[in-house]
């Protein structure tokens, strides 16, 4: 069939995929649900917008996947075309049919981040990808694949020779060496690189791959790919892996960035992203539709359905199987440190209001004031002992000469950020104290509360704290281990989860409490960890701060109901 208009275009299977997901049809994750939102909502808006959907494209694409095929498995001979699964159509047809509407030569997505686990094809769906491209891209084009080692790197090598081989209409139009493939037709070559013996320098990369990259040591082969794009018209860069028993590797970035552009809290235009994996990871033992989020494949091919059924049976009986599942086929990272998400965005979105009336409230404040040239924070609470509510309100600073670079590195637009007060620009390249300060100083004529006291942490903060000391207010330092942060940081936690928490709208403090990562104890107590945290956390740490000096009134109020109840 070829595709020219929206209308014929409902017909193919990329299409089918994603209103099957948003429909209910097919189980997929709330990530997976947004991104089969956006792109129905794009592609039905047409010609509004900075893109366009290019149906040419699609149409080259659709013939040449008639005439390779494939190489193994129950299709064994057919087209790949009418093999690929739903959710494999619709990586391809996002990572190369969308166009710049300026400039329609170039694509879209320069990145693209595919999250998936073992036996769902993706070695299968790289290697076609790149015999597409291959085909499609202009003359003299290289193509690079790059992992930890050259074992890892070569197997998409060897799916495109499966293919290439076993499909006569192409078969002729590539030259199969012991290092590359070389297609005849474009005097293009695809080549394996591996970390460990290839320097990535000085390659040009019109494609690249990285796969596996939950197991690549840092993102040095990803910044070298990129970096040798930089005068390419259509750069793209491909990144695949499943999740590995780490959670300090450069996928575990990807993917933390890539969820904050599919749920609109960062902006990354270029970025397309699947990120196949459970909402609810601790119900992987007995949840079905939490397996199929994490394995598109199962929900079309029963065997491998069955195999993961009967995989998921033995991790649950053998605790040293049980990592190697997670892992491979759950999608879930996991470290041999007990650490866990803070709080997840459905229970934060529950506590955002409109506006919150300060005057009059009695609030405690809280600082963490990080390094002259890194973010600091300033964050003020309320508690009321009637409705047993906390009320919370934070402030990130930042130094305004860093401004546009900041903006580029963490993907956020901190003018819009400082227009919507909820970050302000002090000092140049490092952070001024004084306005600090003084906006502390400030915040009972600003807002009509009456701070109590102070919390703080003494690291960069001892001169702070003197200063408000001296100016009359009770300075108290909160300290930074588990005793000192665990009775706040649950106080906190039991609040969001039961929606007795609020605070005001405030994009840049929901992403802190998203980035936030806690680390267990052999107790069973949990506190902040800015290394393992996912980026900034710093008005969250404030805001324990706050509530560190609110958590000792709470709990002897509990203390005085109990007795009071006693003696009634």
């Amino acid at each position: 069939m070829k595709y020219k208009t929206l209308e014929n275009f409902r017909q193919h299977p990329a299409y089918k995929y994603a209103e099957g997901v948003v429909n209910k049809d097919i189980v997929a994750n709330v990530d997976i649900t947004l991104v089969c939102e956006h792109f129905l909502e794009d592609i039905e808006a047409g010609d509004d917008g900075d893109y366009f959907f290019d149906y040419n494209m699609v149409n080259k694409i659709s013939a040449i996947s008639q005439y390779v095929l494939m190489p193994s498995g129950i299709k064994v001979g057919k087209p790949i075309g009418s093999s690929l699964a739903g959710f494999q159509w619709f990586f391809i047809i996002n990572a190369l049919c969308w166009k710049e509407k300026d400039n329609h030569d170039k694509r879209r997505y320069e990145k693209s981040v595919l999250l998936i686990g073992r036996k769902n094809g993706k070695t299968f769906l790289t290697g076609f990808v790149f015999i597409l491209l291959l085909l499609l891209e202009p003359r003299f084009s290289n193509f690079f694949s790059v992992a930890p080692d050259l074992e890892l790197s070569s197997l998409i090598k060897g799916e495109m020779e499966r293919q290439i081989s076993v499909s006569p209409a192409i078969r002729n139009k590539f030259k199969i060496k012991k290092t590359e493939i070389v297609c005849t037709a474009t005097d293009s070559v695809f080549k394996p690189l591996a970390t460990s013996n290839n320097r990535m320098d000085g390659r040009l990369a019109n494609v690249f791959v990285a796969d596996e990259v939950g197991a690549l040591r840092d993102n040095y082969p990803i910044q070298a790919m990129q970096s040798s794009q930089m005068n390419i018209v259509n750069r793209t860069g491909i990144l695949i892996s499943t999740a590995y028993d780490s959670l300090e590797n450069p996928m575990t970035q990807e993917v933390d960035m890539a969820e904050k552009a599919i749920r609109g809290l960062i902006d990354m235009p270029k970025t397309f992203a699947l990120l196949y994996r459970p909402d609810e990871p601790k119900e992987w033992m007995t949840s079905d539709k939490e397996l199929l989020k994490a394995n598109p494949i199962a929900a079309e091919i029963q065997d491998t359905y069955d195999f993961l059924v009967e995989k998921r049976s033995v991790a649950v009986l053998a605790p040293e199987d049980r990592k190697n599942f997670l892992t491979k086929h759950m999608n879930i990272f996991v470290n041999g440190d007990e650490e866990e998400s803070y709080i997840k965005e459905s229970d934060l979105d529950e506590c955002e209001v409109d506006d919150i009336q300060w005057q009059g409230r009695d609030v405690y404040v809280g600082l963490d004031l990080a390094q002259t040239n890194d973010n600091t924070a300033v964050a003020m609470t309320s508690y009321d002992p009637n409705t047993r509510n906390i009320y919370g309100k934070a402030w990130a600073f930042y130094p305004k000469g860093l401004q546009t670079a900041k903006s580029q590195v963490e993907k956020l637009d901190y003018a819009s950020m400082s227009e919507k007060g909820w970050a302000f620009p002090v000092g140049n390249k490092i952070i001024d104290y004084a306005a600090v300060e003084k906006f502390v100083m400030e915040l009972e004529s600003t807002y009509g509360v009456h701070v109590k006291g102070i919390g703080y942490d003494k690291w960069n903060a001892v001169s702070t704290a003197a200063k408000l000391s001296d100016a009359g207010y009770e300075a108290v330092e909160i300290v930074q281990n588990t005793a000192g942060l665990y009775p706040a940081t649950k106080l906190l936690r039991e609040k969001i989860l039961n929606g007795e928490f609020e605070y005001e709208t405030n994009k840049l403090m929901k992403l802190n409490f998203l980035n936030a990562k806690v680390v267990l104890d052999n107790n069973l107590s949990y506190y902040l960890n800015k290394k393992k945290s996912s980026g900034k956390i710093d008005m969250v740490a404030a805001m324990v701060d706050s509530l560190a000096l609110w958590e000792t009134e709470i709990v002897d109020e509990g203390r005085d109901m109990g007795r009071m109840a006693i003696l009634i």
